[in-house]
């Protein structure tokens, strides 16, 4: 250490009031911890499903898988799913169609009775299957959430509130 650091560093440990080897010393005082409380014991609430049914499905395992046709060719994957707005129902699922690797591609929304799971044919777990060829929901019409739907009445009235541009015979500057 030269010198003028070691000089350096005697003013400042003068300045700040304390010297470092005490420092290095002393430890900070432990505080001690409050005694831990056992947790309550859990409790199921009124409606509350603890074990999922055999018989069920998770919405989670539904979206992204993709779906067949009777011929076992790829229609597309499940996008999501429409629930009753009191939420006792699924209504139906949207199915992404058509495209290549997502471009180009188009939702279609069906009822969930045209949706069928089949045990794999390969054995062990399952697939979804529909009775509808891939080229019926290509030439579907697409699906429309609410949200569209509002986006295109926005848009709508955007354009109707737009100034039009003069309609007559084309102004030359200095006519």
């Amino acid at each position: 250490m030269s010198f003028k650091s070691g000089a350096s560093l005697t003013v400042l440990t003068m300045v700040l009031g304390f010297s470092l080897p005490a420092m290095a010393q002393t430890t900070p005082p432990t505080q001690q911890k409050p005694a831990a409380t056992a947790p309550a014991p859990a409790a199921p609430v009124a409606g509350q499903i603890l074990v999922q049914d055999a018989n069920t499905i998770l919405a989670k395992d539904l979206i992204g898988q993709t779906v067949y046709a009777p011929d076992k060719a790829k229609i597309g994957s499940i996008s999501d799913l429409i629930l009753s707005k009191d939420g006792k129902t699924v209504q139906g699922f949207v199915i992404g169609v058509g495209g290549f690797l997502g471009i180009g591609e188009k939702s279609v929304a069906l009822q969930m009775d045209r949706l069928h799971m089949q045990s794999k044919p390969e054995g062990g777990g399952w697939q979804l299957v529909m009775d509808v060829k891939k080229e019926e929901l290509s030439n579907a019409p697409a699906f429309k959430s609410l949200r569209d739907v509002q986006a295109e009445k926005e848009a709508a009235e955007r354009a109707r509130n737009r100034p039009q541009p003069p309609t007559g015979p084309a102004q030359r500057p200095g006519n």
